[in-house]
């Protein structure tokens, strides 16, 4: 929870650093051609994007994930646990209102 606020503060910052790039760059230049400038936003907003989706597809592992003890949670039907001889292991947590049937090794 405080890394994923970290990164979006950290995300916020650097937002605004650009945005504040982006407005000296202009009062510098000046009055230019309408063309240069849409095609800088286009570059900008391209840029972003692609950060937006670098965000979107890194995961990032709450801090229930870092203990040892862990088991990840797995869908309505899906198997749940495997049988190894006469031990059965425990493959994840099934969603709330099931739970896993020891019997076929499922969630219901």
């Amino acid at each position: 929870m405080a890394s994923s606020r970290l990164y979006i503060l950290c995300f916020g910052c650097s937002l605004l650093l650009l945005l504040g790039a982006c407005e000296e760059s202009t009062e510098i230049r000046g009055t230019g051609d309408g063309a240069d400038e849409s095609q800088e936003e286009k570059e900008m907003m391209e840029a972003l994007q692609e950060v937006l989706e670098k965000l979107r597809s890194s995961r990032l592992l709450p801090p229930l994930e870092k203990k040892l003890g862990w088991v990840p949670s797995c869908d309505a039907g899906e198997s749940c646990a495997v049988r190894k001889g006469s031990r059965i292991g425990k493959l994840c947590n099934c969603p709330r209102r099931t739970s896993c049937n020891m019997y076929i090794l499922k969630c219901l």
